[in-house]
């Protein structure tokens, strides 16, 4: 989705471990052509953040800015901080949508910012691109937005793998309210499975969100036997 923005109004220059994901794409370069940009911005799923940022940190100069867009903060900032040369600057983001939700554009959607070792010129200048585009932005600690996505997006997350799991969906004979609902769940369900992983794995707060959504689900549970017998 970046790279469908970006083009519009910048040269862009695109890698991909996999090279046929990139037939077709007029941009397509080698890892060392697009690690000479201004901006490398990385699209990598979180589990391999920490992999990519030894592969790209010898072939860094001072003064480049290196994106990440994981949807978890606080490892991925760590990593990109202990790895990457000091005198490269560091922006930590979490676009609030993916392909489905902005499939008919994203102006009013949400991005998280982490200006973790940025300079000001450069924040302000990403900054004003983004809103250019019309989005709202929400910046944040690593370790808050981390907090509130284990509570929000990880917990919905959950909640769509296991209906996955039970193949349960729509029925003709519903309400409005859950018909919604599980439309909502069928576009998260759509993700990949190594973003659910990577999600409940590397986010540190989610293990604990997880288990008191669990727990009070067993709590509901037994209150509903107690009133039926």
């Amino acid at each position: 989705m970046a790279y469908r923005y970006l083009r519009q109004t910048v040269d862009v220059r695109v890698y991909d471990q996999d090279s046929r994901r990139l037939e077709g794409v007029p941009e397509k370069a080698s890892l060392s052509e697009v690690v000479e940009n201004q901006l490398v911005l990385l699209s990598v799923p979180i589990s391999r953040m920490q992999e990519v940022c030894q592969q790209i940190a010898p072939l860094l100069r001072a003064g480049q800015l290196v994106v990440d867009t994981c949807s978890v903060k606080a490892r991925p900032v760590a990593w990109m901080t202990e790895l990457l040369p000091p005198d490269v600057d560091i922006l930590g983001t979490h676009p609030l949508f993916g392909p489905d939700s902005g499939k008919e554009g994203i102006a009013g959607l949400k991005i998280a910012l982490c200006p973790v070792r940025i300079r000001p010129e450069y924040y302000s200048q990403i900054c004003n691109y983004l809103r250019s585009l019309e989005l709202v932005i929400l910046e944040t600690t690593p370790e808050e937005h981390d907090q509130q996505i284990a509570q929000s997006q990880a917990i919905f997350h959950l909640i769509a793998q296991v209906l996955k799991r039970l193949d349960w969906g729509v029925k003709p004979i519903s309400t409005l309210g859950p018909e919604t609902f599980y439309r909502l769940v069928r576009t998260v369900q759509r993700d990949t499975d190594q973003l659910f992983l990577d999600m409940e794995r590397e986010n540190p707060f989610a293990a604990q969100y997880r288990k008191q959504f669990i727990e009070k689900m067993l709590e509901v549970d037994r209150e509903l036997k107690r009133g039926s017998e």
